[in-house]
């Protein structure tokens, strides 16, 4: 079975709506008020549905056909409103309405291939909302600790490893494994990630027209340190 087919089919079980994130969302959409979000990187489509419970207009967009269809399968199911298409962070141009607040959560945004790039898609970004909000895994940790390995995921059906090479060019390489042990299967995909430390999203946004407004360690609200398991940041656009 292609990775990402196995991925969009057992991603619900492997990462559940988690009570934290649904009251972070919900908190974030209040306090600023947005009647509109484009959620990029939406998987399965877990925070878009959940955020099109309060009343507002979503569309996820993600670059997995697969992800795509069992979102918009999810929406059928429950009646939900919103919306979903294919496209990739790297290129929102067939996008042409805009939005109040971006999401980029789930450690989307790793996925660039470096400065350059990381520096397009906040201005794409910024080009479609006036808020955004990013997710990722916390790489000040991972590189100063050098860690290899990230926490095994067990559900009733699977065992889920995430696996980092440190490589020299500064990248890491991600490896997932998804372990069925019923059919004794595993299915793997790699990936090439860009760890984006802290100080330096935090520069990217700024030279790309964005403020920070806020910054956390997880969706409990805890504050960011270097220690933290996640980089959450929120960030407003700046006139201009």
């Amino acid at each position: 079975m292609d990775f990402y087919r196995a991925l969009s089919e057992y991603y619900d079980e492997i990462f559940p709506l988690k009570e934290a994130q649904k009251n972070f969302l919900q908190d974030y959409l209040r306090q600023e008020s947005l009647t509109s979000v484009l959620d990029i990187g939406c998987g399965t489509g877990t925070f878009a549905l959940e955020l099109s419970k309060t009343g507002i207009h979503v569309l996820g967009v993600d670059l997995s056909a697969e992800m795509i269809e069992n979102s918009r399968k999810k929406a059928r199911e429950t009646g939900s409103t919103a919306r979903f298409s294919l496209a990739d962070m790297r290129d929102l141009k067939g996008i042409e309405q805009q939005f109040d607040g971006i999401v980029c959560l789930g450690n989307t945004l790793a996925h660039v291939s470096g400065e350059i790039e990381l520096k397009q898609v906040l201005t794409q970004f910024r080009e479609k909302g006036t808020h955004l909000l990013l997710q990722i895994v916390n790489y000040d940790r991972i590189l100063a600790k050098q860690i290899k390995e990230l926490p095994i995921i067990k559900t009733a059906h699977l065992i889920f490893h995430r696996f980092y090479t440190h490589r020299s060019d500064g990248k890491l390489d991600f490896v997932m494994e998804i372990e069925i042990p019923n059919s004794k299967e595993t299915i793997s995909g790699a990936n090439v990630l860009f760890p984006i430390k802290c100080d330096s999203l935090k520069k990217a946004l700024f030279e790309t027209g964005w403020e920070v407004s806020g910054l956390w360690g997880n969706f409990d609200h805890e504050p960011w340190t270097e220690d933290s398991p996640a980089t959450v940041l929120a960030a407003k656009r700046l006139p201009g």
